[in-house]
């Protein structure tokens, strides 16, 4: 009998430990809280948002530390992506590239393509037909990335992006936020493990939340 209870008794302290583990997390220095908390797509999962730009150094710097992380998340956790441009026009295109390719069902794969494009190849996208023929070199359909790219609803879409960003009232990209209610500005450091080490407890705090 005693050997049955041990599994049970590690499993007990390792979620004690969880849950004091959580607890020890400091608004204002690991995290922001959001406020007031914003809706997220899914109800039954926790949400983590990356608010991003292709334009962006830093979020180059972060994004294959981001890639590798993101892979390993829990069913129980969705990733999304918001592009911002926040007003800036240099930011614009890259926002468009992302909610097209988006559309198309490729922005993951061509992440981090456009990323080195953009911040090793150093491309010179000053027209949208130069977009074009790089996501095409890169098996994209031009004709259907262009309708995309070129869509009324594209407005929608960069609009709502940088509407989200002022709700979650970010202060920079690149920028986690998990369930609507905390957000984690990834500082360019080179230590990305150690701050996604706190995105994954307040997972774990959003993950209890849902539970009570």
């Amino acid at each position: 009998m005693m050997n049955r209870c041990k599994p049970l008794i590690a499993a007990a302290l390792m979620l004690i430990g969880a849950a004091a583990s959580a607890q020890e997390l400091q608004a204002g220095r690991d995290y922001t809280e959001v406020v007031p908390h914003q809706p997220t797509t899914d109800a039954k999962r926790v949400v983590v948002t990356e608010f991003f730009s292709y334009a962006c150094p830093h979020c180059f710097s972060f994004n294959p530390s981001l890639t590798v992380w993101v892979s390993k998340l829990p069913k129980d956790v969705l990733f999304e992506r918001v592009a911002v441009a926040f007003g800036r026009q240099p930011w614009q295109k890259p926002a468009q590239i992302f909610y097209a390719l988006q559309a198309l069902g490729k922005a993951e794969e061509l992440s981090p393509a456009v990323f080195g494009a953009l911040h090793v190849e150093r491309a010179d996208w000053q027209t949208d037909a130069q977009i074009m023929d790089w996501v095409a070199a890169h098996g994209v359909n031009r004709d259907e990335f262009a309708a995309a790219f070129n869509s009324f609803g594209m407005r929608s879409f960069l609009a709502r992006g940088d509407q989200l960003a002022t709700a979650h009232k970010l202060r920079g990209v690149p920028t986690l936020v998990v369930d609507g209610k905390y957000a984690r500005m990834i500082d360019d450091n080179g230590d990305f493990g150690a701050q996604l080490a706190i995105v994954d407890r307040l997972i774990a705090k959003a993950r209890a939340e849902k539970a009570e």
